[in-house]
């Protein structure tokens, strides 16, 4: 049995030294497959199994474990200095110290929904110039 697809496609993309793209497309997901809303009711009891045993259901941005998802993926960018703006990489600090609602029992606001958005696009951004940087570099 080989490793999982998700740890292949990034040992891959940092050998072919493509990490800038490999993590645009991570952050990419997280935007555009999860949803703003905030639904009335609690989205733990949203969620049902697939015959897989995965969570189905359960794409909203409210949930603290796509928050800390979101935390360790801007950490490991930053590890893997693809994210070397010091001004972006300190946004992205006060983000995982941020003291979120669900901490405390208490549901996720649209204002952190916000700015989850926000942190979002600016991730975004910086790798899409990053990554037009390097595609521009390599065709020079």
């Amino acid at each position: 049995m080989g490793a999982p697809e998700i740890i292949v496609r990034y040992f891959k993309a940092k050998e072919d030294g493509i990490l800038a793209s490999y993590y645009l497309d991570k952050f990419r997901f997280k935007r555009d497959n999860y949803l703003d809303e905030l639904p009335s009711e609690d989205v733990r009891n949203l969620a049902t199994l697939d015959e897989r045993g995965c969570f189905v259901g359960d794409n909203y941005k409210c949930r603290g474990n796509y928050i800390v998802g979101l935390g360790a993926v801007t950490g490991a960018a930053i590890n893997d200095s693809v994210i070397s703006d010091l001004c972006l990489i300190e946004t992205l600090k006060q983000f995982r110290l941020h003291d979120f609602g669900y901490h405390h029992g208490e549901f996720t606001t649209i204002e952190e929904i916000e700015m989850i958005n926000q942190i979002l696009n600016g991730v975004i951004q910086y790798l899409e110039r990053k990554c037009y940087k390097l595609l521009s570099d390599r065709t020079l």
